[in-house]
């Protein structure tokens, strides 16, 4: 990956020779890190989750007081237990089918969100080059700085590695979490 990435760099420079192609890095999972709109989209993924399993709770809850009511108000074998037997199935299959229904609707919300969120970071990204005058924009970060669990783990992460070194001044990660925050602030209204 790394090698390709610099043919295409060497590449696109050889091209190019009439003048010098410039330039620069941004570090993706800072800048999503502290891009507010990110923060908000989380904060209210977080509270539909909190609703849903509050409700969930609550349908648990029928469904104990059910199991209850059925084990002791009712004799088994009589066509009331097994009526309300079916009752108790009836709400188990709903429970079940909210739960999963719900859970792939967050899901798929919170992967539309990223993507446009993605959007936004590559649309920002590309105002802050085209500003500076960068020809190229590579996505570097850097490792985590906690300890991999273990030898696999560190290498993939090494290997996830696009760019291994670059001058403080290439990095426009600042600028591009900037550009995307007041952009956020001046849509959503929040000064």
């Amino acid at each position: 990956m790394i090698a390709w990435t610099m043919a295409m760099v060497l590449g696109v420079a050889s091209v190019g020779q009439a003048g010098e192609v410039r330039v620069a890095v941004v570090n993706i999972p800072q800048v999503s890190e502290r891009y507010q709109k990110r923060i908000d989209l989380e904060s209210q993924f977080e509270a539909k989750r909190k609703e849903t399993s509050q409700k969930r709770d609550e349908l648990r809850e029928r469904i104990d007081r059910a199991t209850r009511s059925l084990q002791e108000e009712l004799k088994p074998g009589t066509d009331a237990y097994r009526d309300r037997a079916k009752e108790l199935a009836l709400l188990r299959a709903e429970m079940d089918f909210f739960m999963e229904s719900e859970s792939q609707r967050i899901e798929m919300e919170l992967a539309n969100s990223l993507r446009l969120i993605f959007d936004d970071i590559l649309a920002a990204t590309k105002q802050v080059a085209e500003q500076r005058g960068i020809d190229i924009v590579l996505s570097a970060d850097t490792l985590p700085s906690g300890q991999a669990e273990n030898p696999t783990q560190m290498r993939q992460q090494i290997v996830l590695q696009k760019v291994l070194y670059w001058k403080p001044s290439l990095d426009m990660t600042a600028e591009v979490v900037q550009r995307l925050n007041e952009q956020y602030r001046a849509q959503s209204g929040n000064r």
